[in-house]
């Protein structure tokens, strides 16, 4: 991908000797590239059967060199070697904000640098070059940095940044130095051609809000960007995941579930295990009154048993016949008897006499 621009300086610096190479002139390219894209650059011309390298900054031990090739075209990772028209490039693809920094690419001999170029990024989070008036939001996570890039037609000794309304207290840095200037979490930084680089580190969510960089005084009408930084929690941004819901998030996720958004795998999940519980509990309790009520109705059955068995067992009987003392009519001296029949009836009785009848006789005197 094409980058919006290249910034270039000039500088003499002294090279490696390699022999008859003597001094030697290197260049200085910067770069700007938002995060997430990439960026092509030429870095020097080539020479016949010569290495070409790229590495990163102090480029003294081999963990820095980052692609080398005698043979181009050349894949290494993220970073790629071309030829073309004498020449050779070098492409950077997905940069990030670990991308940004110094490199040195050109052509290796033997023992040293024949030809080489100093080579600085910087990533950026977005390229402020528009209307001020045009909203352009940063989103953030906690913890994070942002960088950002101000572009201007017009030039300035003096570069600010700031806050809000960009009153006394809101005014974060200004400086009329062409370095890197640092206060706190805060740093600005300017480019010969009307860059202006501004960035914040650590950041809180209290970092929320609209800022200003830009060129002159803050309180007066010299030229500015603006932009909105909305910071969120870094936990908040994570899978839904490890947190216990309150009952009225919970409910308002159902509520959003069942109107438009698909449900996700952790919600389903922890709704099947809801639902599992709810069943197992339910047949538990189930179980629980069958067994209550199996209980009561055997312990009725039993009673109604017990009940009919004591209204079934006989009462003890006697039976009695009464003696009587018929005339006599014939015989006035003959004897008269009477037969009296007792039989028992019960258990008491029958553990003591068994069945066996008892018969008593008795006589009754005759009347002289």
């Amino acid at each position: 991908m094409e980058v919006s621009h290249t910034l270039i300086c000039f500088f003499l610096l002294f090279s490696l000797q390699d022999g008859n190479t003597g001094l030697v002139s290197a260049q200085l390219s910067v770069y700007s590239v938002t995060e997430g894209e990439d960026v092509r650059f030429k870095c020097s011309s080539t020479y016949y059967r010569t290495r070409k390298v790229f590495c990163k900054k102090p480029c003294k031990q081999k963990e820095d060199i980052l692609i080398e090739t005698s043979d181009p075209p050349a894949q290494r990772g993220r970073y790629r070697i071309d030829d073309k028209d004498g020449d050779f490039f070098v492409t950077i693809s997905q940069l990030t904000k670990s991308d940004s920094g110094g490199y040195r690419c050109g052509v290796v001999t033997s023992s040293s640098w024949a030809s080489y170029k100093y080579i600085e990024i910087i990533v950026v989070d977005a390229k402020l070059d528009g209307d001020p008036s045009a909203e352009k939001t940063i989103d953030a996570r906690t913890g994070g940095n942002i960088v950002v890039e101000c572009s201007f037609t017009q030039y300035g000794t003096k570069r600010y940044f700031c806050k809000e309304e960009c009153e006394r207290e809101d005014n974060l840095l200004e400086t009329t130095s062409n370095k890197y200037t640092k206060k706190g979490r805060y740093s600005i930084r300017y480019v010969k051609g009307g860059f202006v680089f501004v960035s914040i580190k650590q950041l809180t969510q209290s970092d929320s809000g609209w800022y200003r960089c830009g060129l002159g005084r803050p309180d007066s009408k010299d030229p500015y960007q603006r932009f909105r930084l909305i910071v969120t929690d870094a936990l908040t941004s994570s899978t839904p995941s490890s947190s216990v819901l309150s009952v009225s998030t919970e409910t308002t996720n159902q509520s959003e579930s069942s109107t438009s958004s698909p449900t996700s795998p952790k919600t389903t999940e922890q709704r099947e295990t809801s639902t599992t519980t709810g069943v197992v509990l339910y047949v538990r309790l189930t179980q629980v009154v069958l067994v209550i009520v199996s209980s009561l109705s055997v312990l009725v059955f039993c009673r109604k048993r017990i009940c009919k068995a004591k209204s079934e067992e006989p009462e003890p009987r006697v039976e009695t016949q009464n003696a009587s003392a018929p005339e006599a009519e014939d015989d006035p001296s003959q004897l008269i008897y009477s037969e009296i029949k007792f039989v028992s009836v019960g258990s008491s009785h029958r553990g003591l006499h068994g069945d066996a009848e008892c018969v008593i006789y008795s006589t009754v005197n005759n009347p002289q």
